[in-house]
């Protein structure tokens, strides 16, 4: 009886014979032939099986006596008789000699058991279990991990083939690889079976591929129809585009404690962007270094500082210089750097990050966050980690709930804030930093939440791609920067309104994107209501009981004649800004208010001479970038001799400008 198992395995391979060229030999039996020709020619054996060749002359009768021999008694062995048993799994070839002439055939030896592609997924940095999360274009490479199950653990050697297809159909490019280690009875994609590395370049002309094992059949198995991926043909491959970043890394200079400044080279960028790039999906990425902008928020007492008081100060202080910014991209993310000064060992928060609503929003308490400089903590991914989490709050996300990371988001699905799933650092390996795209545990703390180290979980991975949206979704249009009256304050603990002086400048308008609890109102001296609306306040990260808001209003010649008071009121609070200059005086108004400064070590100390002024902001003259500001009627800036400056003071709600050079 034909063994079962025999008949489970293809049989049709390519036949090798050897043909002798002479005639007439003597046979150890008598007689001549001209030729040896061994049967079966080719044949597919399952191993502790056997098969029995025969030997017969040109004119097929059976030649005794004849020597047999294997190219490769490690793969498979032949009796005397022509008995062969397979060893290994492979091709051998067996030959039988007789009367100086020689024949051979082809034994395969096959494994007793399959091997199956049990899945293939494409992945930039974490992929769903069905396979849908897209692959980011331009700036992204992608990694396709490869699942082989096989019936039985062993370490067989094989090839596995990706084909790319481009738009038409066309093979656009066939990658080959071998499993890493040893095939399992049950993969998983902490431990893929094979790896493909697709460079960024390549990815954007794929437009559909495949998986296929053993194209070649050096290692048959059982079931040969479970050796390609998918199963029915070519997988579709999903892409999306993403607008780029851009993000403008701000030194952040502590004039209160000892001019302390934040640390962003050129050279840094790259670890500054790591994680950015690593985790999120963010496409192309325009990284560039603002002006240094000083501020008198104290960091505290050594060893131990960074409360939130300070944090929140220095944020809407940045987020002022943003809206002010009218040369570069409005839609640029501002991430301020700043370094814990000397004699502090903690510091209470690793930055902080307003949370807007909506990716194409880009005006005030939107796309604003600071945080430490690398270097600084003991860790050395956590300063690069802070810069990637506070993004991720730019980018719509709350906290994950690890680590006791404070405001969770209430929908995140996985229990103890961890990712959930099982990531990989395609990154790296693109980047030449590793040889493989390493598996992150499912276990490992979400990049949003407190815990370390971290990745980036399915949940976070979607809303940040949703919230960013695609090309088809375009950025809001930035409006012309016209002559405005810039007011900015926060709300605490929601039953306290502050308001900070307002200055009057040339940027772009920035009005109330969304109706709130709470009401802006502008008026004249004789009561008449000059402009109103209705806000809801901007959220921050860390905070749910401040919360910050800064408009930009145009000025129109009613406002600029008549306006008084500013006045927010909402929630039971108020809060009052009101001109001490009467009508009679307005003109003034236009007049340069003198300053006075001083210069020593690159530090300029700025004040405004009116007595009524309860502000004062300092800009670069030459290129308009905002340098610092304060609540108050002098500050400390950082300056060079002979550098012009523009000099706003306030009186709370009406401001002069003056031009003055550094000394």
């Amino acid at each position: 009886m034909t063994d079962c198992r025999t008949r489970c395995f293809a049989t049709v391979v390519t036949t090798v014979m050897a043909l002798a060229g002479c005639h007439g030999s003597d046979l150890p039996g008598g007689g001549t032939v001209a030729s040896l020709r061994v049967s079966p020619d080719s044949v597919t054996v399952v191993a502790g099986a056997s098969v029995q060749l025969a030997v017969a002359d040109g004119s097929g009768h059976a030649v005794s006596g004849a020597v047999w021999t294997s190219s490769d008694t490690s793969k498979a062995t032949v009796s005397s008789s022509g008995l062969v048993l397979p060893v290994t799994p492979g091709r051998v070839t067996i030959s039988a000699s007789a009367g100086g002439q020689v024949g051979s055939g082809i034994v395969r030896s096959a494994v007793a058991k399959n091997f199956t592609i049990v899945d293939a997924q494409f992945t930039q940095a974490m992929q769903a279990a069905d396979g849908s999360i897209p692959m980011v274009l331009l700036g992204n490479a992608a990694v396709v991990n490869v699942l082989l199950k096989t019936t039985q653990n062993g370490n067989e050697s094989m090839q596995l083939v990706l084909r790319l297809f481009d738009k038409n159909g066309a093979l656009l490019r066939a990658d080959t690889t071998r499993p890493a280690g040893t095939l399992v009875t049950a993969p998983g994609y902490g431990a893929p079976s094979a790896q493909f590395l697709i460079t960024a370049a390549t990815l954007p002309s794929v437009a559909s591929w495949q998986v296929v094992r053993d194209p070649k059949g050096e290692l048959p198995d059982s079931q040969p129809g479970d050796d390609v991926f998918p199963r029915t043909g070519r997988a579709a491959l999903v892409k999306v585009t993403v607008p780029a970043v851009a993000v403008r890394f701000v030194p952040i200079v502590q004039t209160s404690n000892g001019n302390a400044t934040g640390q962003v080279t050129q050279a840094q960028l790259p670890e500054y962007l790591r994680t950015i790039k690593s985790l999120h999906p963010v496409g192309i990425i325009n990284a560039t270094i603002g002006t240094p902008f000083s501020t008198a928020a104290n960091f505290g007492t050594p060893p131990s500082g960074g409360g939130a008081a300070f944090w929140e100060q220095v944020l809407a202080e940045l987020d002022l210089a943003r809206v002010a910014d009218v040369t570069g991209d409005p839609n640029s993310y501002w991430m301020g750097i700043l370094v814990p000064p000397p004699g502090f060992t903690y510091t209470a928060y690793g930055g902080f990050g307003y949370i807007p609503s909506s990716g194409s929003a880009s005006g005030a308490g939107t796309r604003t966050a600071i945080a430490v400089q690398i270097g600084w903590f003991n860790r050395p991914t956590q300063a690069r980690d802070g810069v990637a989490h506070e993004l991720g709050h730019n980018f719509g996300r709350m906290h994950a709930p690890c680590g006791g990371a404070g405001s969770p988001d209430p929908l995140f699905p996985n229990p103890g804030g961890v990712i959930g799933s099982i990531g990989h650092d395609v990154f790296s390996w693109a980047n030449g930093d590793a040889t493989s795209a390493v598996a992150e545990p499912a276990q490992t703390g979400d990049l949003m939440g407190y815990c370390s180290p971290v990745w980036i979980s399915e949940y976070m991975y979607r809303n940040v791609l949703q919230f960013r949206g695609t090309t088809a979704a375009a950025l809001r249009a930035a409006p012309d920067p016209v002559q405005s009256l810039v007011i900015r304050g926060g709300i605490e603990d929601g039953s306290r309104v502050v308001l900070e002086p307002s200055f009057t400048m040339t940027v772009r308008p920035s009005l109330p994107e969304r109706s709130g609890t709470y009401q802006l109102t502008g008026r004249a001296a004789d009561g008449r209501t000059l402009f109103s609306y209705s806000f809801e306040p901007a959220v921050l990260d860390h905070s749910t009981s401040v919360r910050h808001f800064l408009f930009a209003i145009p000025v129109t010649p009613a406002i600029e004649d008549s306006l008084v008071t500013i006045d927010v009121t909402g929630a039971g609070a108020g809060a009052q800004l009101r001109s001490p200059m009467s009508a009679s005086v307005r003109a003034l108004g236009q007049q340069p208010v003198p300053t006075v400064m001083s210069q020593g070590a690159g530090v300029a100390a700025v004040a405004c001479v009116d007595p009524g002024a309860r502000g004062i902001l300092v800009l670069d003259r030459a290129t308009g970038a905002m340098l610092g500001t304060a609540s108050a009627a002098s500050m400390r800036l950082t300056a060079t001799p002979g550098q012009g400056l523009s000099v706003v003071c306030s009186d709370g709600v009406r401001s002069v400008r003056s031009e003055l050079l550094s000394p």
